[in-house]
C-alpha cells in the first residue's frame, strides 16, 4: 500500500469521528475488536498494516483523551461554582441586555486553578479578553446540532451566569490583541468600501462576517462558493504564494522563513480556524521539507495534520470545516492523479509548436473543470450529511469566480497598507483611494458573477439526506470493487449510469410525499407544508417567522410557494411571497379546502384562535395559533405545538421546538417530540407518517 502516512492519518481521524458519533458502550468492544485485527495484519505482514494502524491509534487515543482530560471537567455538570473566567473572540450580543454570549474560558473554580472552555448565553461583560468572576450553574452541553462542533473546539460545559459578578483585568494574551488587530483592519476596509462590499472583503480576508450581509451569504451558497467567504488554506495557499519567487539557491532559505512566517501571522489573525490551521500544518511541513531539499507529497502532509489536529483534541474531526478541508483535498489529489494519468495516456505528446499549445491548453481547462468536479463530490456526502446546502452550479461557479480571489485579497492587503501609510506619507491617500476604487469595482464584477451564478436553474438543490447518503455509499462500494479488480477505468461509465438510475428512483420515490416543517422561532413556529415542487405555509409568529420561511424554502429546493394562511388572531402587516393569502380571522367558523396534490386542509375559527388541519383522509396533523375553544375536540395524529394546548385538539403525538414548553407538565400521556432546529413531519399520503429530526421526551 503506497502513501501509509496518508492512511494512517486518515485512518486515525476517522475512527476519531466514528468514536464521536457511537454510545460509550460500543467503544471498548470496538477498540478490542480493531486491536485484534492490528495483531492478526503485524503477524501476517498484511499491505493494510497502515489502515489498521490508524483505526486502533484513533480510537484507543479517544478513549484515554475523553477518560483522562474530559471526564473530569464533565463530571462538574450539575454543581453552580465561582469562576474565573476570560471572554474567548467569539463573544457576540446576548439576549438580555448589557450582556454577551459565546466561549468562556475558565481559569479558576472555587479558588482552584483550572483550564477548560465552556459556553454560555448570557454573562455581564463588553468584549472579548475581558476577565471576571461570577457564579455559573454548570450543565453539560445540550444534545443538539450544535454539541459537535462545540466539542472539536474544546467546549466541554454549559455554563448558565447566576450572579456575584465581580470585574478583573483585562487578558494580555497574544490572541486577543490580534483579535483587535483584525478588527480594526476590518473597520478601515469597510470605512473605505461600499457597505455589501467591505462586508464581503473583510469576510474573503480577514474571516471577519460581522458586517457580511445575509444577502450576500445567500447568493454565495447558492452558488456553491461559500467556501470563498470562510479563510481555508485555499486563502492562505494564494497569500503565501505571493512569496513564492526567487529560486535561486541563496534566496532559497531566506524566502522560506519569510513564508513561514507569513503564514504562522495569518492563522493566527484569522482566530486558527480548523480549515485555516489544517492547511498552515501541511504549508509549514512543504516549508520544512523545501528547507531540507527533500521532495514532498501532499496526501502524506494532509495525513500527518490529520493525526496532529487528532491528538491535541480527538473531537477535531467532528468540525464540519475539518472534514470539508480534509474532503477537498482528498478531491484535489484524486484530480491530481487522473491530471497525471491524462498528460501519460492523452494524444499528442511528442507534438510541437501550435498544436503543443493547443494540447497544453485543452489539459489545463480540462484540469480546472475535473478539480472542481471532484472536489464538489468529495465534498457532498459532508453537506448532505449536514444538512447544508448544495449547488447545481458549483462547478460552473467555482471556474468562473475562483480566478477572481487572489486579486481581491491582494487589493485588500493594498489598501489596508496605504491607508497605514497615509498617516505619515500624505503621498499615499490618493493611492489609498485609487486602490480602494479598484477593489470595488473588482468585487462588485466578482459578486455580479456569484449572483448570476445563484440565478441559474439548479442552483439551489434539496437533496434527502438518508437516500443520498446511501446513494453515495454504494456508488463508494461500487468503486472499491473496481479498485480492488484493477479497473477503476470502468468505474466512470458504470458510476455514471447508477448514479442517473439513482437521481429517477429518487425523483419516483418522492412524488406525492408531503414534508411538514416547523420554521422559526422556538415554540411559535410556521409550519411550511410542500408536495411536488409547491409550498402552503400555516403562518404564525412575526417578521423572524416570515425571513425564517423565506430561508427554509430557498434552501430546500426553492419550492414555489402558492398560498399562505394566516393563522395569527391579530394580523400585524406583513409583506407575504404569495399572491394568495387566507387570513383566517376574516373567514367563516369552519371551511375545508382542496391543497396541492389532494390534501384536504380544514380551517376552524373561534374567538380565542385558530386552527388548521392537514390532511390525507387517514392522518391529519393539526397547526393552532392562540387558544382555539371548539364544541367537539378534533382528534389528530400530531400537533405541531406552540405556547398552549387546548382541550379542543386530541393529539397522538405532539411535536415542538421549545425546549421546555409550559405545557409539559399538561400533555398527559401524549408522546412529545422535540426538535431545536427544524423538525419535520414526511407524510405518504394513505401510507405513512414518520417524525425526523426530532426526540421523544420523557414526561415526568
Amino acid at each position: 500500500m503506497k502513501r501509509k502516512l496518508a492512511t494512517l492519518g486518515l485512518c486515525f481521524a476517522g475512527a476519531e469521528l466514528f468514536a464521536a458519533n457511537m454510545p460509550p458502550l460500543v467503544l471498548v468492544p470496538a477498540a478490542a475488536l480493531l486491536l485484534l485485527l492490528l495483531f492478526l495484519s503485524i503477524a501476517r505482514r498484511s499491505r493494510y498494516l497502515p489502515l489498521a494502524v490508524g483505526a486502533a491509534a484513533g480510537l484507543c487515543w479517544f478513549c484515554v483523551f475523553s477518560f483522562m482530560a474530559f471526564r473530569p471537567v464533565r463530571a462538574l455538570a450539575g454543581q453552580t461554582a465561582s469562576c474565573t473566567v476570560t471572554v474567548e473572540t467569539d463573544a457576540a450580543t446576548a439576549y438580555q441586555n448589557g450582556q454577551l454570549r459565546g466561549t468562556l474560558t475558565v481559569t479558576s473554580l472555587n479558588g482552584r486553578a483550572c483550564y477548560f472552555k465552556m459556553r454560555s448565553n448570557g454573562f455581564p461583560a463588553q468584549e472579548p479578553g475581558e476577565t471576571l468572576t461570577a457564579d455559573f450553574a454548570l450543565t453539560d452541553l445540550p444534545n443538539d446540532a450544535y454539541r459537535a462542533s462545540r466539542l472539536s473546539r474544546g467546549i466541554l460545559l454549559q455554563g448558565e451566569y447566576t450572579g456575584g459578578y465581580h470585574a478583573g483585568e483585562n487578558s494580555r494574551a497574544v490572541r486577543f490583541a490580534l483579535y483587535r488587530l483584525r478588527q480594526n483592519a476590518s473597520a478601515l476596509l469597510r470605512r473605505w468600501l461600499p457597505r455589501d462590499l467591505g462586508g464581503l472583503e473583510a469576510a474573503m480576508l480577514l474571516g471577519d462576517k460581522a458586517a457580511l450581509p445575509d444577502a450576500v451569504q445567500d447568493t454565495f451558497r447558492a452558488a456553491g462558493i461559500s467556501h470563498l467567504l470562510a479563510v481555508s488554506g485555499l486563502h492562505l495557499a494564494l497569500l503565501c504564494g505571493l512569496f513564492s519567487f526567487g529560486r535561486r539557491r541563496r534566496f532559497y532559505r531566506p524566502l522560506i522563513l519569510l513564508r513561514a512566517a507569513v503564514a504562522v501571522f495569518y492563522m493566527l489573525l484569522t482566530g486558527l480556524p480548523v480549515s485555516v490551521l489544517r492547511a498552515g500544518i501541511v504549508f509549514l511541513l512543504v516549508l520544512l521539507g523545501d528547507w531540507f531539499y527533500q521532495p514532498i507529497d501532499l496526501l502524506t502532509l494532509t495525513g500527518a495534520a490529520a493525526v496532529l489536529l487528532g491528538l491535541q483534541n480527538p473531537y477535531a474531526p467532528c468540525d464540519i470545516g475539518f472534514q470539508l478541508s480534509f474532503c477537498a483535498v482528498l478531491g484535489v489529489q484524486a484530480s491530481a492523479a487522473l491530471g497525471s494519468w491524462e498528460e501519460t495516456h492523452c494524444p499528442g505528446r511528442d507534438a510541437e509548436g501550435i498544436k503543443a499549445q493547443l494540447r497544453h491548453a485543452g489539459l489545463s481547462l480540462l484540469s480546472a473543470v475535473q478539480t472542481a468536479a471532484l472536489a464538489s463530490l468529495a465534498t457532498l456526502p459532508v453537506l448532505v450529511a449536514q444538512g447544508l446546502t448544495t449547488s447545481g452550479v458549483g462547478i460552473l461557479a467555482n471556474l468562473t469566480t475562483v480566478w477572481m480571489l487572489q486579486p481581491a485579497l491582494v487589493l485588500g492587503l493594498a489598501v489596508l497598507a496605504l491607508q497605514i501609510a497615509a498617516i505619515p506619507l500624505g503621498f499615499a491617500a490618493p493611492l489609498a483611494h485609487m486602490a480602494s476604487f479598484l477593489l470595488a469595482v473588482w468585487l462588485r464584477v466578482f459578486y455580479a458573477l456569484a449572483f448570476w451564478c445563484a440565478a441559474l436553474p439548479l442552483a439551489r438543490l434539496y437533496l434527502p439526506r438518508e437516500y443520498t447518503l446511501l446513494v453515495l455509499a454504494l456508488l463508494g462500494a461500487l468503486a472499491l470493487a473496481y479498485y480492488a479488480a484493477g479497473k477503476l477505468r470502468w468505474f466512470l461509465p458504470v458510476g455514471a449510469a447508477c448514479a442517473v438510475m439513482a437521481v429517477m428512483l429518487g425523483v419516483q420515490l418522492q412524488k406525492g410525499v408531503a414534508t411538514l416543517a416547523l420554521v422559526g422561532t422556538a415554540g411559535n413556529p410556521a409550519v411550511v407544508c410542500a408536495q411536488d415542487g409547491q409550498a402552503v405555509v400555516l403562518f404564525r409568529g412575526g417578521e423572524a417567522n416570515l425571513r425564517a420561511v423565506r430561508s427554509y424554502l430557498a434552501d430546500h429546493g426553492a419550492a414555489e410557494q402558492v398560498l399562505t394562511v394566516d393563522l395569527r388572531r391579530s394580523a400585524s402587516d406583513l409583506s407575504f411571497d404569495t399572491a394568495e393569502v387566507w387570513t383566517t380571522q376574516v373567514m367563516d367558523a369552519y371551511s375545508t379546502h382542496t391543497i396541492l396534490n389532494g390534501l384536504t386542509l380544514e380551517l376552524y375559527h373561534t374567538s380565542g384562535g385558530n386552527l388548521a388541519v392537514i390532511g390525507d383522509g387517514r392522518t391529519h396533523i393539526a397547526v393552532m395559533a392562540g387558544n382555539a375553544a371548539l364544541d367537539a375536540p378534533v382528534a389528530v395524529d400530531v400537533l405541531c405545538a406552540a405556547g398552549a394546548l387546548s382541550d379542543s385538539v386530541q393529539p397522538v403525538s405532539i411535536l415542538t421546538t421549545a425546549s421546555s414548553p409550559r405545557w409539559l407538565d399538561q400533555a398527559g400521556t401524549e408522546r412529545v417530540y422535540y426538535g431545536q432546529d427544524i423538525p419535520t413531519l414526511r407524510l405518504r399520503p394513505g401510507r405513512s407518517l414518520q417524525i425526523k429530526e426530532a426526540q421523544r421526551v420523557a414526561l415526568q
